[in-house]
């Protein structure tokens, strides 16, 4: 039988076999039903996100995503016609560093032109006056820009910034009041504690503060995120829990997920006041903090609903925690996973912990950020 007799929907899976970029091209070319086939696998893709060069040497689509790699895609064909359902898409450092180049222009046209692109990884200096930014809902950013003269008042819902000062966190928070994702590398600066707007939708915040920041600004701020689901929260050096007091008084009944990484500083005492605040969480990572013998039974006591608790490290596990844990909820008959060794990873485990996806489908904390470290965060999550 020719393969020209077969139904579209074998020759669709046939065609699924073949992911090279320009492979796929070059079948379409056969016939206008090949062309259409292959249509239809482009159609599918939503993100384009940057490889390594060292991963592959040609750009390839897998699943949802093109993976871009070289300067021939850009150069060689129309990716707004090609991909019609493109959503969020990283660009790199040069396009707005070389704006002269064929390359870069390419990049500026297809963000300008494409009506459904939503989200952009790779937001660097100058934008202003260059880019037709008024559908994007979604940014990360590794550079400072003058947001105000690029973004209408409450645009955004979603933001991730490596580098920013206390100071300009607070002029976005009141300039994008309406935030569902906000995820901050927070430097030190003059600026006052807290005391903007409550964000009313955020619903996932993730934050690491940077040396001379208050360790605690993290949890000031979600005191003012009453509907928050999910938070992470990373550490890298000795914390000021031990000397600053936790406000046990501010509740968040809606808080179901806590990741907190590099928890080796924590104190009981801080730990305590901690939990506290969040008396409905369902999932808590500890990484790196010991749960002592004395204090298991009011840490279980402090967490009514858990079902989960992560106290791996980065490097292995804390077995003694685990086995204390373990042991309390055999004893008091409360069915909790307890997860510590990352190499005997139980069925149910999450297969996406080290993709090092900078884009992944839906708005989901558990199954995209919480078993991750944060180097390996999502950059951006599509709803």
């Amino acid at each position: 039988m020719s393969i020209n007799n077969l139904p579209n929907e074998c020759l669709f899976m046939i065609f699924d076999h073949f992911n090279g970029f320009e492979e796929l091209i070059q079948l379409s070319k056969v016939s206008l039903r090949w062309f259409l086939v292959v249509l239809l696998k482009f159609s599918k893709v939503k993100y384009l996100q940057l490889m390594d060069k060292r991963q592959r040497d040609g750009d390839y689509i897998e699943n949802d995503k093109l993976w871009k790699n070289t300067r021939e895609t850009l150069k060689s064909h129309n990716l707004r016609d090609l991909l019609p359902n493109l959503r969020i898409m990283e660009v790199p450092k040069d396009v707005f560093l070389r704006l002269r180049s064929p390359e870069s222009y390419d990049f500026r046209r297809l963000i300008n032109e494409h009506p459904k692109i939503r989200g952009l990884i790779g937001l660097y200096e100058p934008v202003e006056n260059r880019y037709n930014l008024e559908n994007i809902e979604m940014v990360s950013s590794d550079f400072k820009f003058e947001f105000k003269k690029v973004f209408r008042p409450n645009q955004l819902k979603q933001i991730r910034l490596k580098q920013i000062y206390m100071s300009e966190f607070y002029q976005y928070v009141e300039y994008f009041p309406s935030l569902k994702r906000l995820s901050l590398t927070l430097y030190y600066d003059s600026a006052k504690p807290y005391n903007g707007p409550k964000l009313l939708d955020l619903k996932i915040l993730e934050f690491t503060p940077s040396s001379w920041v208050n360790k605690l600004i993290g949890l000031y701020f979600m005191d003012s995120c009453p509907n928050l689901q999910s938070a992470f929260l990373s550490y890298s050096d000795e914390s000021d829990f031990a000397k600053d007091i936790v406000d046990e008084s501010i509740k968040n009944f809606n808080l179901r997920d806590l990741v907190i990484e590099n928890a080796y500083y924590l104190t009981w005492t801080a730990l305590r006041r901690i939990l506290s605040k969040f008396p409905n969480l369902h999932h808590l990572a500890i990484r790196g903090y010991i749960v002592e013998e004395s204090h298991v039974e009011e840490f279980f006591r402090l967490l009514p609903r858990i079902k989960l608790i992560d106290s791996r490290e980065y490097d292995g596990f804390i077995r003694e925690s685990a086995d204390i844990l373990s042991k309390y909820c055999e004893k008091s008959n409360r069915p909790i996973k307890i997860y510590y060794d990352c190499e005997e990873e139980p069925n149910e485990w999450p297969q996406l912990v080290n993709t090092g996806d900078r884009i992944c489908y839906g708005f989901d904390f558990m199954k995209h950020c919480f078993y991750k470290t944060w180097d390996s965060l999502p950059h951006l999550l599509d709803e």
